[in-house]
């Protein structure tokens, strides 16, 4: 797991490149080398809740608004689609819901963009996970430590 290591240029970036697609990119995200797999359930498309099994789905990143994902499987992207997403990373458990809100294809099937909609529970466990694996993967890195306590005490005062 790093943190990308060009994150604090596109955060300067974003205050003087107006049309510059990282102006979207509001939170640090840390990239999980590895395996890390989590399933995602379709909650509800529209009126319909779907009976359909969780899908297993690599985890390619995460931060405290949302996570990239990649899998073999063709998956909804509309606005009233939404979804439930489950993992373990550091022996702690989330359950957060969200919405896909971009997809594209890659070697591999498709990559998927996830917003989540948690709430400050959700929120405050997802930092306390994020700073621990900030933490145990950059351990010597104090610049970036500063960078994302500062980011994560913004998303938290919201």
């Amino acid at each position: 797991m790093q943190l990308d290591s060009f994150e604090q240029e596109k955060m300067s970036r974003v205050a003087t490149l107006p049309n510059n697609k990282w102006e979207q990119r509001r939170q640090i995200r840390l990239r999980l080398n590895g395996r890390a797999s989590a399933r995602i359930h379709i909650v509800r498309i529209g009126d319909v809740r779907p009976a359909l099994p969780p899908a297993l789905v690599e985890m390619l990143d995460l931060s405290p608004g949302g996570c990239s994902f990649r899998t073999g499987l063709r998956f909804p992207l509309r606005d009233d689609a939404f979804y439930l997403m489950d993992w373990q990373l550091e022996g702690m458990t989330m359950k957060i819901k969200g919405q896909i809100v971009w997809c594209r294809e890659d070697e591999y099937g498709f990559r998927y963009g996830v917003r989540f909609a948690s709430g400050a529970v959700e929120t405050i466990l997802l930092v306390r996970l994020l700073n621990a694996l900030i933490l145990k993967t950059c351990p010597h890195q104090s610049r970036i430590h500063r960078l994302y306590r500062s980011q994560l005490d913004k998303l938290l005062r919201r």
